[in-house]
Protein backbone atom coordinates (compact mmCIF):
# COMPACT_ATOMS: atom_id res chain seq x y z
CA UNK A 1 0.00 0.00 0.00
CA UNK A 2 1.80 3.45 -1.13
CA UNK A 3 0.47 6.73 -0.15
CA UNK A 4 -1.29 8.65 -3.09
CA UNK A 5 0.48 12.26 -3.17
CA UNK A 6 3.04 13.80 -5.89
CA UNK A 7 6.60 14.27 -4.64
CA UNK A 8 8.32 16.30 -6.84
CA UNK A 9 8.98 20.10 -6.85
CA UNK A 10 8.56 20.11 -10.39
CA UNK A 11 5.11 19.21 -10.70
CA UNK A 12 3.92 22.16 -8.32
CA UNK A 13 6.18 24.76 -9.66
CA UNK A 14 4.84 23.31 -13.28
CA UNK A 15 1.46 24.16 -12.40
CA UNK A 16 2.42 27.59 -11.11
CA UNK A 17 4.24 28.67 -13.96
CA UNK A 18 0.98 28.60 -16.12
CA UNK A 19 -0.69 30.88 -13.31
CA UNK A 20 1.65 33.71 -15.00
CA UNK A 21 -0.42 34.09 -17.19
CA UNK A 22 -4.15 36.25 -17.34
CA UNK A 23 -5.67 33.49 -19.82
CA UNK A 24 -4.10 31.05 -21.53
CA UNK A 25 -3.24 31.69 -24.91
CA UNK A 26 -6.26 34.02 -25.67
CA UNK A 27 -7.35 35.23 -28.68
CA UNK A 28 -5.42 38.21 -28.97
CA UNK A 29 -1.86 36.60 -29.92
CA UNK A 30 -1.71 36.06 -33.31
CA UNK A 31 1.27 34.73 -33.51
CA UNK A 32 1.01 31.46 -31.59
CA UNK A 33 0.82 28.07 -33.32
CA UNK A 34 -0.21 24.58 -31.77
CA UNK A 35 1.17 20.94 -33.02
CA UNK A 36 -0.48 17.38 -31.94
CA UNK A 37 3.08 16.54 -31.68
CA UNK A 38 1.85 12.67 -31.41
CA UNK A 39 0.70 13.03 -34.70
CA UNK A 40 4.07 13.46 -35.56
CA UNK A 41 4.68 10.34 -33.80
CA UNK A 42 2.55 8.21 -35.72
CA UNK A 43 4.39 8.58 -39.33
CA UNK A 44 5.64 5.81 -40.38
CA UNK A 45 9.09 6.45 -39.64
CA UNK A 46 8.99 7.18 -36.26
CA UNK A 47 7.26 4.08 -36.05
CA UNK A 48 9.74 1.71 -37.97
CA UNK A 49 12.62 3.64 -35.38
CA UNK A 50 10.49 2.48 -32.30
CA UNK A 51 10.02 -1.20 -33.50
CA UNK A 52 13.67 -1.31 -34.41
CA UNK A 53 14.57 0.54 -30.80
CA UNK A 54 12.34 -1.84 -29.18
CA UNK A 55 14.21 -4.88 -30.94
CA UNK A 56 17.11 -3.59 -29.63
CA UNK A 57 16.40 -4.03 -26.07
CA UNK A 58 14.94 -7.03 -26.09
CA UNK A 59 17.71 -8.30 -27.31
CA UNK A 60 19.86 -6.88 -24.59
CA UNK A 61 17.72 -8.11 -22.02
CA UNK A 62 19.71 -11.30 -21.91
CA UNK A 63 22.63 -9.86 -22.35
CA UNK A 64 22.50 -7.74 -19.37
CA UNK A 65 20.94 -10.45 -17.15
CA UNK A 66 23.48 -12.60 -18.25
CA UNK A 67 26.29 -9.93 -17.44
CA UNK A 68 25.10 -8.92 -13.86
CA UNK A 69 24.60 -12.30 -12.48
CA UNK A 70 26.66 -12.80 -8.99
CA UNK A 71 27.92 -9.99 -9.28
CA UNK A 72 28.25 -7.49 -6.67
CA UNK A 73 25.62 -4.55 -6.33
CA UNK A 74 28.70 -1.95 -7.57
CA UNK A 75 29.46 -4.05 -9.92
CA UNK A 76 25.73 -4.65 -11.26
CA UNK A 77 25.37 -0.72 -10.82
CA UNK A 78 28.54 -0.29 -13.38
CA UNK A 79 27.48 -2.94 -15.53
CA UNK A 80 24.19 -1.12 -15.87
CA UNK A 81 25.74 1.77 -16.73
CA UNK A 82 27.03 1.06 -19.71
CA UNK A 83 24.22 -0.94 -20.81
CA UNK A 84 22.19 2.17 -20.59
CA UNK A 85 24.83 4.30 -22.44
CA UNK A 86 24.37 1.46 -25.61
CA UNK A 87 20.33 1.89 -25.33
CA UNK A 88 20.63 6.02 -25.44
CA UNK A 89 23.22 5.78 -28.44
CA UNK A 90 21.16 3.41 -29.91
CA UNK A 91 18.54 5.74 -29.34
CA UNK A 92 20.16 9.03 -31.20
CA UNK A 93 21.18 6.37 -33.80
CA UNK A 94 17.84 5.89 -34.60
CA UNK A 95 15.87 9.04 -33.55
CA UNK A 96 18.50 12.11 -33.73
CA UNK A 97 17.54 12.34 -37.99
CA UNK A 98 13.89 11.94 -37.64
CA UNK A 99 13.78 14.77 -34.57
CA UNK A 100 16.09 16.96 -36.74
CA UNK A 101 13.73 16.77 -39.71
CA UNK A 102 10.51 17.49 -37.49
CA UNK A 103 11.87 20.09 -35.83
CA UNK A 104 12.88 21.90 -38.94
CA UNK A 105 9.69 21.27 -40.91
CA UNK A 106 7.91 23.16 -37.92
CA UNK A 107 10.07 25.91 -37.89
CA UNK A 108 9.51 25.68 -41.73
CA UNK A 109 5.68 26.22 -41.27
CA UNK A 110 5.76 28.65 -38.57
CA UNK A 111 7.86 31.01 -40.81
CA UNK A 112 5.67 30.70 -43.83
CA UNK A 113 2.60 31.73 -40.97
CA UNK A 114 4.46 33.77 -39.71
CA UNK A 115 4.26 32.32 -36.02
CA UNK A 116 6.80 33.35 -33.52
CA UNK A 117 5.83 30.45 -31.31
CA UNK A 118 4.91 27.29 -31.58
CA UNK A 119 3.28 24.90 -28.62
CA UNK A 120 2.33 21.66 -27.66
CA UNK A 121 -1.51 21.34 -28.50
CA UNK A 122 -2.30 19.54 -25.09
CA UNK A 123 -1.71 23.27 -23.25
CA UNK A 124 -4.15 24.98 -25.51
CA UNK A 125 -7.92 25.38 -24.25
CA UNK A 126 -8.65 27.91 -26.80
CA UNK A 127 -7.17 30.13 -29.38
CA UNK A 128 -3.92 29.53 -31.74
CA UNK A 129 -3.20 27.95 -34.93
CA UNK A 130 -2.87 24.59 -35.31
CA UNK A 131 -0.43 23.46 -38.31
CA UNK A 132 -0.16 19.64 -37.32
CA UNK A 133 -1.23 18.85 -41.05
CA UNK A 134 1.21 21.32 -42.48
CA UNK A 135 4.13 19.77 -40.94
CA UNK A 136 3.09 16.25 -41.45
CA UNK A 137 2.39 16.94 -44.76
CA UNK A 138 6.08 19.28 -44.91
CA UNK A 139 7.61 15.77 -43.77
CA UNK A 140 5.99 13.79 -45.73
CA UNK A 141 7.77 15.53 -48.70
CA UNK A 142 10.47 13.41 -50.59
CA UNK A 143 13.90 15.31 -50.33
CA UNK A 144 15.46 17.13 -47.24
CA UNK A 145 13.36 20.45 -45.45
CA UNK A 146 14.36 23.35 -46.38
CA UNK A 147 14.88 25.25 -42.77
CA UNK A 148 13.72 29.14 -42.64
CA UNK A 149 16.18 31.92 -43.22
CA UNK A 150 15.27 34.06 -40.27
CA UNK A 151 14.68 33.07 -37.02
CA UNK A 152 11.70 33.30 -35.35
CA UNK A 153 10.93 36.92 -33.91
CA UNK A 154 11.16 37.72 -30.29
CA UNK A 155 7.75 36.74 -28.20
CA UNK A 156 5.53 37.53 -25.66
CA UNK A 157 5.51 33.90 -24.69
CA UNK A 158 8.06 33.10 -22.00
CA UNK A 159 9.37 29.66 -21.08
CA UNK A 160 11.66 28.26 -18.17
CA UNK A 161 13.40 24.56 -17.87
CA UNK A 162 11.90 23.59 -14.52
CA UNK A 163 14.61 21.23 -14.89
CA UNK A 164 17.38 23.86 -13.90
CA UNK A 165 14.94 24.98 -11.53
CA UNK A 166 14.73 22.00 -9.54
CA UNK A 167 18.25 21.88 -9.76
CA UNK A 168 18.79 24.41 -8.06
CA UNK A 169 19.98 23.85 -3.87
CA UNK A 170 17.07 24.68 -2.45
CA UNK A 171 14.95 23.18 -4.68
CA UNK A 172 17.13 19.61 -3.82
CA UNK A 173 16.97 20.54 0.01
CA UNK A 174 13.12 20.83 0.11
CA UNK A 175 12.68 18.04 -2.08
CA UNK A 176 15.06 15.09 -0.28
CA UNK A 177 13.76 16.60 2.75
CA UNK A 178 10.27 15.73 1.46
CA UNK A 179 11.01 12.22 -0.25
CA UNK A 180 12.89 11.05 3.40
CA UNK A 181 10.03 12.27 5.40
CA UNK A 182 7.57 10.10 2.66
CA UNK A 183 9.51 7.48 3.12
CA UNK A 184 9.44 7.10 7.17
CA UNK A 185 5.75 7.83 7.34
CA UNK A 186 5.52 4.59 4.50
CA UNK A 187 7.18 2.90 6.71
CA UNK A 188 4.80 3.66 9.34
CA UNK A 189 1.98 3.04 7.73
CA UNK A 190 3.24 -0.58 6.69
CA UNK A 191 3.83 -1.40 10.07
CA UNK A 192 0.03 -0.15 10.81
CA UNK A 193 -1.62 -1.70 8.03
CA UNK A 194 -0.14 -4.97 8.98
CA UNK A 195 -3.15 -7.08 10.68
CA UNK A 196 -5.65 -3.97 10.28
CA UNK A 197 -8.96 -5.29 9.18
CA UNK A 198 -10.49 -3.64 5.30
CA UNK A 199 -12.84 -1.59 7.72
CA UNK A 200 -10.04 -0.22 9.60
CA UNK A 201 -7.43 0.61 6.47
CA UNK A 202 -9.38 3.36 5.07
CA UNK A 203 -8.66 5.59 8.47
CA UNK A 204 -5.14 4.53 9.07
CA UNK A 205 -4.13 5.55 5.58
CA UNK A 206 -6.54 9.19 5.47
CA UNK A 207 -4.22 9.70 8.76
CA UNK A 208 -1.06 9.43 6.97
CA UNK A 209 -2.24 11.05 3.54
CA UNK A 210 -3.27 14.11 5.58
CA UNK A 211 0.18 14.38 7.68
CA UNK A 212 1.80 13.96 4.11
CA UNK A 213 -0.21 16.47 2.68
CA UNK A 214 0.88 19.12 5.88
CA UNK A 215 4.23 18.40 5.43
CA UNK A 216 4.19 19.11 1.88
CA UNK A 217 2.89 22.42 2.34
CA UNK A 218 5.51 23.00 5.05
CA UNK A 219 8.32 21.93 2.44
CA UNK A 220 7.57 22.22 -0.83
CA UNK A 221 4.82 24.65 -1.25
CA UNK A 222 7.41 28.07 0.19
CA UNK A 223 9.74 27.13 -2.70
CA UNK A 224 6.52 26.84 -5.37
CA UNK A 225 5.29 30.33 -3.84
CA UNK A 226 8.73 32.11 -4.59
CA UNK A 227 9.28 30.08 -7.92
CA UNK A 228 5.91 31.88 -8.85
CA UNK A 229 6.67 35.00 -7.58
CA UNK A 230 10.10 34.90 -9.30
CA UNK A 231 8.56 33.56 -12.56
CA UNK A 232 5.27 36.49 -12.45
CA UNK A 233 8.54 39.12 -11.26
CA UNK A 234 10.10 38.39 -14.78
CA UNK A 235 7.45 37.46 -16.80
CA UNK A 236 6.21 41.05 -15.72
CA UNK A 237 9.70 42.73 -16.31
CA UNK A 238 9.63 41.51 -19.74
CA UNK A 239 6.38 42.49 -21.11
CA UNK A 240 5.77 38.66 -21.60
CA UNK A 241 1.65 37.84 -21.91
CA UNK A 242 2.28 33.91 -20.74
CA UNK A 243 5.49 31.92 -19.29
CA UNK A 244 5.23 28.07 -20.00
CA UNK A 245 7.32 25.13 -19.13
CA UNK A 246 9.72 24.12 -21.80
CA UNK A 247 8.08 20.30 -22.22
CA UNK A 248 5.19 22.32 -23.79
CA UNK A 249 6.98 24.67 -26.05
CA UNK A 250 7.77 23.30 -29.64
CA UNK A 251 9.79 26.11 -31.60
CA UNK A 252 10.19 29.88 -30.63
CA UNK A 253 9.39 31.91 -27.45
CA UNK A 254 11.66 33.69 -24.74
CA UNK A 255 14.18 31.98 -22.57
CA UNK A 256 13.48 33.15 -19.23
CA UNK A 257 15.13 30.51 -17.22
CA UNK A 258 18.17 32.48 -16.66
CA UNK A 259 16.19 35.09 -14.71
CA UNK A 260 14.04 33.05 -12.92
CA UNK A 261 17.23 31.19 -11.28
CA UNK A 262 18.62 34.37 -10.24
CA UNK A 263 15.77 35.91 -8.95
CA UNK A 264 15.44 32.52 -6.96
CA UNK A 265 19.55 32.59 -5.45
Amino acid sequence: MHISTKTSVAAFAAAAILLVAPQALATDISDVGFIDQSAIGELPPFQAARQQFTAFQQNLSPQFQAAIKGKSQADQQAISAKFNQRLAAKQQELFSSLFARAQTAIAAVAANKSLNVVVDKAIVIYGGFDITKDVLDVMNQPGPVVPPVNSPAPSEIGYVDQQQLDALPKAKSAQDSFMQFRQQLQTQLNQQLAGKTDAQKPAIIQSFNSQLSDEQKKVIQPLVDATTKAITNVAKSKGLLLVIDQTSRVYGGTDVTADVVKALQ
